[in-house]
């Protein structure tokens, strides 16, 4: 039986120091279980533009009699919202070819250079952006983001630190902090990085989810149930999380209340390749979908929602208390 009372011992406040040491202890361990392609965890650090309809048609850089016709910025914002990144590369790089070229421009030639694929340009880009406008946070998260993506996490680290001390609240910043240090091999820093995020907002489904994503890369799956019910309770039709959900229950013996998570995933969206394949690997390993497996969503979502009450309480009494007379 799954419930608040069997899973309070796990999220007590005073397990918060084993929970570090476990975290390290399982960083180099192989679980021992082959996992298919679609049982990974999705995280997310990135909450820019979403796609949408692109209307009027977009615009491409002609050649008349030798020169060539600038794009707008607002044909180039066009292609990127609509999802064409490879054409909104093209159209801000031409743009960026033109006198008076600003750091937002070069910014988004980043953004489009990175979502299509070409790290190494959108590197040169933020960097570019950077040099024109040094006091723009989201240049630097996202120069750390790309070399996450090329896998040099320690100047991914510094790049992001600077960034947050222009903007030391922002979510994304937040995250990637925690990733690049889980990356860098500093998986304490890391859980503590989610802990402070979360007890600063715990209604941020995100960072929620990717702390439940990243406990769960470590084998703690248990561990990943409370953040990932309370992210879901939050979105509940948000697919990413209800299939992390999934596989945090599915890890801990509760396939049936697994699959049901997975259905969901699909309803909210039957275009996530991830938990269809999941829907399908599940479905023939339940023979018994009636079956009754008491996991209480609501009443985990709560304990976990308690001890962050009870992580925030003990932070703020350590920053209260004075520290021994031969420290002042």
């Amino acid at each position: 039986m799954f419930t608040a009372r069997s899973f309070a011992g796990r999220l007590a406040i005073t397990a918060i120091v084993a929970l570090l040491f476990a975290v390290t202890a399982c960083s180099g361990k192989d679980s021992g279980v082959k996992e298919a392609e679609a049982a990974s965890p999705v995280k997310n650090d990135f909450t820019g533009f979403k796609p949408v309809a692109m209307s009027p048609p977009l615009e491409r850089p002609i050649v008349v009699d030798g020169p060539v016709v600038m794009p707008t910025f607002e044909t180039a914002e066009a292609a990127f919202k609509a999802g064409a990144y490879k054409d909104a590369k093209v159209l801000y790089k031409t743009r960026t070819e033109g006198t008076g070229a600003d750091a937002h421009t070069f910014y988004m030639l980043g953004l489009s250079s990175w979502k299509a694929g070409d790290f190494t340009g959108a590197k040169d880009a933020f960097d570019k952006s950077i040099e024109l406008d040094s006091t723009f946070a989201k240049s630097y998260f996202n120069e750390g983001r790309v070399l996450l993506d090329l896998k040099r996490a320690p100047e991914a680290l510094g790049l992001i630190e600077k960034g947050r001390v222009l903007d030391p609240t922002s979510p994304d910043g937040g995250r990637l902090k925690a990733r690049a240090q889980s990356e860098n091999g500093d998986v304490t820093g890391a859980t503590r990085t989610y802990q402070e995020l979360i007890v600063g907002d715990d209604a941020d489904a995100w960072t929620l989810n990717n702390f439940g994503a990243f406990l769960m890369d470590h084998g703690l799956f248990q561990d990943a149930v409370g953040p990932l019910t309370r992210a879901v309770l939050l979105r509940p039709t948000a697919p990413l999380f209800q299939n992390n959900l999934g596989m945090a229950l599915e890890r801990t013996g509760y396939k049936v209340a697994a699959l049901r998570h997975y259905e969901e995933a699909v309803r909210n969206d039957s275009t996530f390749g991830k938990a269809v394949k999941n829907v399908a690997r599940l479905q023939g390993q339940v023979t018994d979908t009636t079956a009754v497996e008491e996991v209480d969503v609501k009443s985990l979502a709560e304990q976990f929602r308690q001890t962050v009450i009870a992580w925030r309480d003990s932070i703020k009494a350590r920053e209260t208390t004075p520290p021994p007379a031969g420290q002042r």
